[in-house]
Order: structure tokens, then C-alpha cells, then sequence
């Protein structure tokens, strides 16, 4: 039988969150007595009955919490999601994962979908520009920052020193010799791929080389071949350079693929750097020097965050950047 009003509606008319409301009605605490009276009268007075199924809980009990991340096939990311369903069953949380597929209209879907169904958080992997929809449930931000988030709604940010990295990264190929650093990303309107190229930008400014614009190379579609198709390309117009810092992994694989193609020898002719330490970096005919990401760093600062906002306390941190660390390999001469 379907319910008078949904839970955001009483959500609504309580006044609290929809995630207030699923505690209360699961008896998870975090609301004081006069919260739960509250929405207790206005349960009893619109005749809402809670389906467990579609509340946060699974039939066993245990709460039920989000994973919104972009590419269950990125490596980083199928990592990242090992280490959180890992971390939240620990604490006696599940947690379902749903893959946008780098898809905003995707992501809304999910979102909306998850707003009626009054789970009790969600972990978001997203670039897009803040939801209305998670405003209500207590969402931590990973990898990403939010598109103009100025802070006037509270938010927790997990995230890598991706700023660090991208310095280590460039600074390696300097190191190693390199004047003319091309930059390669896929999408740099994402807050880690903005800190990386700052990251980039400083390491020229201490070596004193001249930032170039033409050096800044972007894909249009996430991938190793269009890495590859960009850096051949870029060859064919005439475009030197002897170092390659890339924002990923997969983007320095079709860098080097494509470097070969045309000849150039790999780190004689071109070092390259790439970015997450993904499994293939150390294993292909090129070990590739990348930055480790410590996803489980990662994941345990974003469970912690986010169990902390659904049991209702106050904190003292919104922001947490994990370290990062430089992997030497023979991209770069090692």
C-alpha cells in the first residue's frame, strides 16, 4: 500500500532532514528527544507507514549508505570502492554503489531517486556543481570539490594533495632534464585536475620556464586511446617538447603508445609521468613513474566523516588531504 506522503515530505513538514526522519524512524539516535516527538506527531498525523526496503535499512537491518563514483572501470576508482564498501560493513553499514559513467544526467537520476528513498548517506565522486538534493542527506565529497561551492552550505571534502602531486610529478621530468613539459589532461574543470596543473604551473615557476599555452593538451573523451590520438596529433603539428606530465595513468599509457608510433624512444627522447599508480603502470613494457594515491587513506577519512554526520555530531574538520608520494619508474629514466 503506498504511503500518504513520502518521507521527504515529512521531512518537510517536521522540519528536519530526510535523514533525520530515517533515524528517527529506525531508531538509529542522533536527534534530540523533542526531534523525535516532533517527527513522531507528524508520522502518526499523515498516516505514514516506513517500508525498510526504501528507508535507509536493508531487511537485515543494516543502514544503507550511497557510493556515487564516475567509472567503475577506472582502477583508481574500483580501488577506492573496495576500501569503502570494506570500511562501512566494518561499521555495520552497506553500501551500494551506483556508476554514473561520468554522466551528470546520470548522477541526477540517481539523486533523485536516492532523495524518496531516505538512505541514510552518501559517499559522492562528482565534479558537477552542488545538488539540491544532497543538501538534506549527510554526503561527504570525495576526489572532487564541488563545481562553485562557496561554503554557505556545510560540506565535507576527502580528497588527495593534488596539488602536491602534480608538483612532484613535473618537478621529476625537470629533474630528469626536461625543458619543454607538455601538460595532458581529460577534464580539467575538475577540482583535482585544477590542482594538478597548478601543481605543474609551480614546479615551471622554481625551474624558471616560461608557462606555454600551447603545451596544455586536453582530451575530449576519457581514455588511452584518445591520449593517443591527441599526442599524435600534436606530433603532426609540429609541437615539441621532451617531458609529459599527465593527469592519469591511462593518459600516460596512450602518451607512450602514441610516442612510439612515432618513433620516439621513451624516457630517452620523451620521459613521461602519470598519476593514481594504477596496477598496469609497473607491469607495461615501460614501468610508467606515476603519483600512489593511498585509497585507503581515502576511504577510511570519508567513512569516518560520513557516520559522523548521519549520528548527528559536530565537526571539527570539513576538509582532509590525504599525502601522496612520487613512484620512480623507467618513464623517467629510473
Amino acid at each position: 500500500m503506498r504511503n500518504s506522503v513520502s518521507i521527504k515530505e515529512i521531512a518537510a513538514l517536521a522540519g528536519v532532514s530526510v535523514a533525520t526522519v530515517s533515524r528517527v524512524v529506525n531508531q538509529k539516535g542522533g536527534y534530540s528527544t523533542e526531534t523525535e516527538q516532533r517527527v513522531k506527531a507528524v508520522i502518526r498525523a499523515n498516516q505514514y507507514q516506513s517500508d525498510k526496503r526504501i528507508d535507509g535499512m536493508q531487511e537485515n537491518g543494516s543502514p544503507v549508505v550511497v557510493v556515487l563514483v564516475p567509472d567503475v572501470l577506472n582502477e583508481h576508482f574500483s580501488r577506492l570502492i573496495f576500501e569503502l564498501q570494506t570500511t562501512f560493513l566494518q561499521k555495520g553499514y552497506l553500501a551500494v554503489v551506483c556508476n554514473s559513467n561520468e554522466s551528470e544526467e546520470l548522477e541526477m537520476q540517481y539523486l533523485e531517486s536516492m532523495e524518496h528513498r531516505g538512505i541514510s548517506g552518501i559517499i559522492a565522486v562528482s565534479g558537477a556543481e552542488r545538488y539540491l538534493q544532497l543538501e538534506s542527506i549527510p554526503t561527504v565529497y570525495v576526489d572532487r570539490r564541488l563545481q562553485k561551492y562557496t561554503g554557505d552550505v556545510p560540506a565535507v571534502f576527502v580528497e588527495s594533495d593534488n596539488q602536491r602531486g602534480g608538483y612532484l610529478a613535473t618537478k621529476e621530468l625537470i629533474e630528469q632534464g626536461c625543458q619543454r613539459i607538455a601538460f595532458v589532461t581529460d577534464m580539467l574543470q575538475e577540482s583535482c585536475k585544477v590542482d594538478r596543473y597548478q601543481g605543474y604551473c609551480k614546479a615551471l615557476m622554481e625551474a624558471g620556464i616560461k608557462l606555454d599555452p600551447t603545451m596544455i593538451l586536453q582530451v575530449e573523451i576519457v581514455g588511452v586511446e584518445a591520449a593517443s590520438r591527441l599526442i599524435k596529433e600534436s606530433i603532426h603539428r609540429g609541437l615539441q617538447f621532451d617531458g609529459i606530465m599527465c593527469t592519469t595513468d591511462m593518459l600516460a599509457l596512450g602518451s607512450i603508445l602514441a610516442l612510439q608510433e612515432a618513433g620516439l624512444k621513451v624516457p630517452a627522447d620523451v620521459k613521461v609521468t602519470g598519476y593514481d599508480d594504477i596496477s598496469s603502470t609497473q607491469f607495461f613494457k615501460i614501468p610508467i613513474t606515476t603519483v600512489h594515491q593511498y585509497t585507503d587513506r581515502i576511504a577510511k577519512a570519508a567513512v569516518d566523516a560520513l557516520v559522523a554526520l548521519m549520528q548527528g555530531k559536530h565537526l571539527e574538520e570539513m576538509r582532509h588531504v590525504i599525502p601522496v608520494d612520487l613512484i620512480r619508474r623507467e618513464s623517467t629514466g629510473h
